[in-house]
């Protein structure tokens, strides 16, 4: 059985590592998107 009381102080720690990852989530979606960008971009004016 699993314990899922935390105190304060670890639910903070919690929180703000699961909006660290969100935002690097999210950075790295952004910056796959850019890179197809400049891909699609580049054989564009390659042909």
């Amino acid at each position: 059985m699993v314990n899922t009381v935390y105190s304060d102080e670890e639910r903070g720690t919690q929180d703000k590592e699961s909006k660290e990852e969100s935002i690097l989530a999210m950075l790295g979606i952004i910056g796959t998107i850019l890179n197809l960008l400049v891909i699609i971009f580049v054989y564009i004016y390659t042909t």
